[in-house]
């Protein structure tokens, strides 16, 4: 049987960082826009939108996303998490509407080059591992662990990672990868646990990867940013 599953797409009004972030036209269409068509194209079963403004629900309701409710102005605060956000809409839609999906994903709309291909990848790792969440992962390209440093009050060294004998030559370090932010799915039971208000929104127990390649994993959080998605979403218009 195949599972049931809800996409939750978190997109406050309130961006700090960089304001009216996923109202941010990118290639013509707002930020947010590009999840929801991600998920809208995947075997995702539900998109819901997860927002306090009229404005981006307004977006949201264009490009087909459900919005059947507002997110409550305590959830909507710059500390509010994600954990939070995601647990409201989940037991809104067991409450009012008595869906109760298997699997909920977790999908940032500052993540628009992940894609549908993406979604579904993660959803057949999940169902081959029998792992309780899968998340998003790239390859470190900048600084390898190996080499990384902690500085003690007089100045003094030490390695973070303790290892023997240490690669000197680049070709030499294994691979390493870190959360890219643009995929996360869960298996439900996982939030009928007792869980900490800072938990995170995987298992951390149960936990395998989806492995994304730099564009895939790229991350809007400045202006710098969306404008590299805009010229890396140029260049792949320009070779389709």
């Amino acid at each position: 049987m195949t599972p049931s599953t809800l996409a939750v797409i978190p997109a406050r009004g309130g961006s700090k960082g960089l304001p009216r972030k996923n109202l941010r036209q990118l290639a013509g269409r707002p930020l947010l826009s590009f999840t929801i068509e991600a998920a809208k194209n995947s075997r995702l079963d539900r998109v819901i939108l997860s927002t306090d403004s009229e404005e981006i629900a307004d977006i949201g309701r264009k490009y087909g996303a459900e919005v059947p409710f507002m997110r409550p102005a305590e959830l909507a605060r710059d500390q509010s998490s994600s954990l939070s956000v995601l647990l409201h809409a989940l037991h809104w839609v067991r409450k009012h509407d008595r869906f109760f999906p298997d699997v909920v994903a977790l999908l940032q709309p500052t993540s628009p080059l992940r894609t549908a291909e993406h979604i579904n990848e993660g959803l057949d790792i999940l169902s081959a591992t029998g792992a309780r969440s899968v998340i998003g992962i790239s390859p470190v390209e900048e600084i390898h662990p190996y080499y990384m440093f902690t500085l003690a009050a007089d100045f003094r060294l030490r390695y973070i990672m303790d290892v023997h004998p240490r690669p000197m030559r680049r070709q030499d370090l294994p691979p390493v990868y870190r959360i890219n932010g643009a995929l996360y799915l869960t298996r439900s039971d996982y939030y009928d646990l007792p869980l900490e208000p800072d938990a995170p929104v995987y298992d951390a127990t149960h936990l395998v990867g989806l492995p994304m390649d730099a564009v895939s994993s790229i991350d809007i959080n400045t202006l710098v940013d969306l404008e590299q998605a805009e010229a890396l979403l140029r260049q792949r218009s320009q070779s389709s």
